[in-house]
């Protein structure tokens, strides 16, 4: 079979139908580098008269990146192929390596660059898939590491497929030179600081003179793990499905958002290794981050094997774990808010508050709320400090606001940014539960509620 048959069949076969509205038409943009590799990934797509554009990224990390520039705008003008120039900051960011963090600037660009429908299509090949492989191997990668790059991905609304995984590099450049082709060399290639380029230069010719189909053995290993992987999610999905739970707690609005929560008795029933994949299936379904095999031991351990008053603060980018009656809940805390200060309130206007993304405002009501003789008031809105003590509407005396809240089951991380309403030295309202009993309204009484709403 040619080339480019084999092209052709192995783009058809990544095909997923169910990701796009529009079957018929098949849109690609193809990631150009310039090298040789992209090179001959476009030079398929005009072969076969399919709707393609092309994407070059820009790092800014080599002196001949504007060169590089040209010479993908030249190639594109002579297939008369669209061409976007994407430029980046690729600079290294801290906790990444340089490599990860040029790979994670540039598929931004190009997933960022996408269109409703479009397929982003790169040109990793066969050794690419093998070194992927041992670099995995040597980071003590699971399954998901092991099984390298899958040949179709999901990357938001859109798909990414490398259909030139089952082609070698020495097939690739084959190609490139029958058909005059012309690319760039990209010198940081021979740099073997880089880890993929000392396997590349130093450790993969030892190992085909050794063995000769490595690079293919090497990567009937990695569709095996893909194999598994597919196995282990699917049985991920069923165990999450018996496990997510919902929230149950009196406050209408809370400040920290509630990203997920699973039932630790559910959770404990499973064995460990069991645990630890449904533990990440369930962060990367609903962040779309990879944890790393300690952060989901350390949840293990010292949230759902620990004693029930244990709650360290395990943090994950900008999402904390918690545990409270039962459940583990992710929860989103991009900023912490602060709480320290009072604020003046004239309930006759919106009060904001943008540490916690909120606002406060009156609602009139018949019945219940507070006496409408405050609305001409000026308030104080402040927060837990320790020790209040509040005497509820409806019921017979006071406690604790801490005992109140604990048995309205909020949450211990939003007991203190519940925001309080004072006249004068009284607690008159704990925003979005109760009001006082000394300043409520009868029954058929006009009176007011603060209700909170998101900013």
């Amino acid at each position: 079979m040619s080339f480019l048959k084999r092209f052709q069949t192995s783009l058809e076969s990544l095909h997923e139908p169910s990701a796009y509205k529009n079957h018929d038409t098949k849109k690609y943009v193809v990631a150009y580098s310039g090298g040789v590799d992209s090179l001959v990934l476009l030079h398929c797509f005009k072969k076969i008269n399919a709707t393609a554009r092309a994407a070059h990224v820009h790092h800014g990390l080599q002196a001949v990146a504007d060169d590089w520039v040209t010479h993908c705008q030249q190639t594109c003008k002579q297939l008369n192929i669209p061409l976007d120039i994407l430029y980046v900051d690729a600079k290294q960011k801290s906790g990444e390596s340089p490599e990860e963090s040029a790979r994670n600037a540039r598929y931004q660009a190009l997933q960022n660059n996408l269109t409703e429908d479009e397929y982003l299509v790169t040109a990793q090949h066969l050794n690419d898939q093998a070194e992927t492989l041992l670099l995995q191997l040597f980071r003590s990668a699971g399954s998901a590491g092991l099984s390298a790059m899958p040949a179709s991905k999901k990357i938001g609304e859109h798909v990414h497929l490398r259909p030139l995984l089952s082609f070698s590099r020495n097939e690739i450049e084959c190609f490139a030179k029958e058909n005059n082709l012309q690319w760039v060399e990209d010198p940081s290639n021979n740099d073997v600081s880089f880890d993929r380029n000392f396997l590349r230069k130093n450790i993969f010719p030892q190992l085909k003179k050794r063995w000769p189909e490595v690079t293919t053995q090497l990567s009937n290993v990695a569709s095996l793990q893909s194999n598994n992987l597919d196995v282990l999610e699917d049985m991920a999905a069923i165990d999450l499905a018996s496990a997510i739970t919902t929230q149950k707690n009196q406050l209408s609005i809370c400040v920290f958002e509630v990203m997920s929560m699973l039932s630790i008795e559910r959770l404990q029933q499973l064995s460990s290794p069991r645990l630890l994949n449904l533990l990440r299936y369930w962060l990367i379904t609903t962040l779309n981050k990879k944890p790393t095999r300690n952060l989901l031991e350390e949840i293990e351990k010292s949230l759902i094997n620990s004693q029930a008053d244990a709650n360290p603060d395990i943090v994950f980018f900008g999402y904390a774990f918690r545990k409270f009656q039962g459940k583990l809940y992710l929860l989103k805390i991009n900023n912490v808010p602060t709480t320290e200060s009072s604020q003046e309130w004239n309930p006759i206007s919106l009060l904001k508050l943008p540490d916690l993304n909120l606002q406060l405002k009156a609602v009139m009501t018949v019945g219940e709320g507070l006496n409408k003789k405050l609305l001409d008031e000026s308030l104080i809105v402040s927060f837990r400090k320790g020790g209040e003590k509040f005497h509820p509407a409806g019921r017979r005396h006071s406690q604790s606001l801490k005992k109140l809240l604990q048995e309205a089951s909020v949450p211990p991380w939003e007991r203190d940014v519940v925001p309080l309403v004072y006249f004068g030295d009284e607690l008159i309202a704990v925003t979005g539960l109760w009001v006082s009993r000394e300043f409520s309204m009868g029954e058929g009484e006009s009176g007011w509620v603060v209700e909170i709403e998101k900013l």
